[in-house]
Formats: structure tokens, sequence, C-alpha cells
């Protein structure tokens, strides 16, 4: 049993990287951006949920498994209190955002199957299905 909390704290800890990951590029876009609700919405998002998956983390290695359950439902549930809108989203989506969208699709079976949709979207409606060109 210890070895599975170790690959879970594992994948958590790889979780919360590819989150600041995603919020770095967020954070560049906004500031090279005037203000875009949609990459605003996203970004607001990355960073809600990197804080939750890191604090579940650290609590799960403390022994807190309560507190840690209650952090990674918070991290799941952040696209519910910042929506993600294609809608909102500049056309053509700059790059920052775009690869931000690709590293948030990239955490499969994390958030629900509605925020993967929405990531999917939100690429699908830039005209390049989520690729980059190369």
């Amino acid at each position: 049993m210890a070895s599975q909390a170790v690959l879970e704290a594992g994948r958590l800890s790889a979780i919360a990287k590819i989150l600041d990951r995603a919020g770095g590029h967020l954070s560049a876009a906004v500031h090279d951006e005037a203000e875009i609700p949609g990459v605003q919405s996203l970004l607001a998002l990355s960073r809600s949920a990197s804080y939750d998956v890191t604090c579940a983390v650290r609590h799960a290695v403390t022994g807190e498994l309560g507190l840690a359950q209650q952090h990674l439902e918070a991290a799941r549930t952040a696209p519910d209190k910042h929506e993600v809108a294609a809608a909102g989203m500049p056309r053509p989506l700059p790059a920052g955002v775009r690869t931000a969208l690709q590293l948030l699709r990239g955490i499969t079976g994390f958030f629900s199957a509605e925020t993967e949709a929405a990531f999917v979207r939100a690429l699908s409606a830039d005209g390049n299905g989520g690729r980059t060109g190369a």
C-alpha cells in the first residue's frame, strides 16, 4: 500500500508541474495580450488547480489523507469555478495559449470529461485541431 501512495504522490506531483507549466504559458500570454476573459479564466483555473494539487501532495506525505482528498477534489472541480469557454478565446490562439491548452488536455482522467472536451473544443476552434505547426 505504501508504494501505491508513493506512485499516486508522484503522479500528482507531475500533474502539479504540468499545471504550473500551463500557468506560465498563460501568464506570458496575458502579459503580451490585452485582457482576454477566456485566457484569464484558463489562467485562474491552472493556478487554482495547481495550488490544490500541491496541497494534496503535501497533506498526503504528512499522512493527512482527509485534507489531501479535499484539496484533490477542489483541484478536479476548479473548472466549475473558472469556466473554460472556447467562445472567449482569441482567434487565432496565441502560441502560449495553444501550448497551455495542449498541456491541460494532456492530463487525461483528472478533470471531468466535460472540461477535457472544453479544452479540445478550444483547440479545435483554432482551426488546427490542437496541432502545432512544424
